[in-house]
């Protein structure tokens, strides 16, 4: 594998792509247990009215306002939690981008050198025909 002066800023962008990716990953982990704990509250909130309504007797109002409290503080969460994701989407696709450049920018300059490689080849082979054929018309000058 030929080595290019682009080989080093492409390990760079591809480690923090990786990085981006595992950030990713928690991020997502995150908003799943915002998630979960939500169904959690939400079921509760079920439970407790079904409770509540078989017993006239029994006052759950201000356990269902700090249910419900908790309820939409997990939805604000989830909501900041959301767009922080969709940052860090945003910022890994810029971080692919650029890797994409560099990579080809990378390729570029493994094709220039082939060419240049090629052309020193052809250029060598053109040499030694061109010296051939001289060689060859002195031959047929000299022997008339």
């Amino acid at each position: 594998m030929m080595k290019t002066p682009y080989d080093t800023a492409m390990r760079v962008q591809r480690r923090e792509i990786d990085a981006m990716g595992v950030a990713i990953n928690v991020q997502v982990n995150v908003l799943n247990q915002i998630e979960t704990a939500r169904d959690e509250a939400r079921t509760s909130i079920l439970r407790e009215a079904d409770v509540a309504a078989g017993d006239l007797t029994l006052s759950s109002h201000a356990y269902m306002e700090r249910i419900r409290a908790e309820q939409q503080r997990l939805t604000r969460d989830g909501a900041l939690q959301s767009a922080r994701l969709d940052q860090m989407r945003g910022k890994a696709a810029a971080a692919y981008g650029a890797f994409r450049a560099i990579e080809v920018a990378a390729e570029g300059y493994k094709e220039d050198a082939n060419r240049r490689s090629a052309n020193v080849e052809q250029a060598g082979m053109d040499d030694s025909s061109a010296v051939a054929f001289l060689k060859a018309r002195r031959m047929l000058r000299g022997g008339r």
